[in-house]
């Protein structure tokens, strides 16, 4: 195990430093272990032999070397994959391993992948399982940080010092990106988040059984115009027992929630209600779109019998832009979007927490 770090706490860098050297790691063998396979079949242009036979299909290649996971995954993966057969015990476990992988790895390249040890203990796990089977020393790594991982989380792990074992640092450009993607998010939390920053200046009292908003004893509501029923089912939805509200200067409204302050909404349009731009952290699990409902795949249960809320205007919504058998994630602001591989992510609709899997979004 000498050469393969292992987090002593939750802290964010280290976490994105490990991510990043197990990727590379995995990347590394993986590589190496399918050119010996292709040595012996005495194919030793293997990956430009994938690279013409997949343009000659008119499919995208964008990889510019075999030591890249995106690339053995999604070769892998594929029904006529010239990899597959050389990867001792690939099965259809594999394959849903590999793709979760990769959803999770085009998250973290988009800095969408949240940086705790939840994230890494799924990352951990999923590495082993594509990893066992070609025998790969990545995979004791993996093995060795779930271990870790789940002692930190536990309160079992005492942390030393000075640590036996001391993190990566990740690299500069993944520091300097995640630190650009951090400062954007933390504009405004999602809803139903803990408010960042100070405690804004205005103050409105939102009268729960009248439905009605009031500053200093006279009704505001009307400021809101035509999404005033709107607005009072959003902040009720955060801040179920109503009260006083306060609004920062550019209308994100919070309230306090069993004492915590917390981001419950906006007062007026959101500001980024109209974009396609998706935001936030991706929550770990991935869903499918059956064609009449949303199945979470990894407890098998469906939209319709979880949620607080009637879900059929968001199921007509996500009829319109997915096929049936479509998988795709949702950030803890409840963007819907499909992953890609390709270019930045777009949009496919919004989810709140009445309307999701209960415990899965923020509130």
């Amino acid at each position: 195990m000498s050469g393969f770090s292992l987090p002593v706490d939750d802290d964010e860098v280290t976490i994105l430093g490990i991510i990043s050297a197990i990727e590379r790691s995995a990347a590394l063998e993986f590589a190496e272990y399918l050119g010996h396979q292709f040595d012996a079949l005495d194919q030793n242009e293997w990956f430009e032999d994938v690279r013409h036979y997949r343009k000659s299909l008119g499919q995208p290649f964008t990889y510019k070397h075999p030591a890249d996971l995106r690339f053995i995954i999604n070769e892998a993966v594929q029904e006529d994959s010239q990899i597959w057969h050389l990867i001792p015990n690939m099965n259809n476990a594999w394959s849903t391993a590999a793709h979760t992988l990769q959803g999770r790895l085009n998250s973290y390249h988009h800095g969408q992948l949240k940086p705790d040890l939840h994230s890494l203990l799924q990352m951990a796990n999923l590495f082993v399982a594509i990893t066992s089977s070609a025998g790969l020393a990545v995979a004791d790594w993996g093995r060795a940080l779930t271990t870790r991982v789940k002692d930190i989380l536990s309160g079992a792990y005492e942390k030393c010092s000075p640590p036996s074992i001391l993190a990566p640092a990740a690299p500069a450009e993944v520091t300097q990106k995640y630190d650009k993607t951090r400062e954007e998010l933390l504009k405004r939390p999602p809803l139903g988040s803990r408010w960042l920053g100070n405690k804004p200046g205005r103050k409105i009292t939102l009268d729960r059984r009248t439905r009605d908003l009031y500053e200093d004893g006279i009704s505001v509501a009307d400021e809101l115009g035509d999404i005033r029923e709107g607005t009072v089912t959003t902040w009720l939805r955060y801040f179920p027992l109503g009260g006083e509200v306060w609004i920062a200067q550019d209308g994100a409204a919070m309230g306090y929630v069993k004492g915590v302050a917390r981001m419950v909404g906006w007062f007026g349009p959101e500001p980024e209600g109209k974009s396609d731009s998706v935001r936030g952290f991706v929550v770990p699990k991935d869903f499918e779109f059956t064609g009449g409902d949303v199945k979470d795949l990894e407890s098998g249960q469906f939209l319709s019998s979880s949620s607080e809320e009637p879900v059929g205007d968001l199921i007509e919504v996500l009829s319109q832009r997915l096929c049936p058998g479509d998988r795709f994630s949702i950030t803890d602001y409840g963007d819907i979007f499909k992953p890609s591989t390709e270019g930045e992510l777009k949009r496919v609709t919004r989810a709140h927490k009445g309307i999701w899997f209960e415990g899965q979004l923020p509130g």
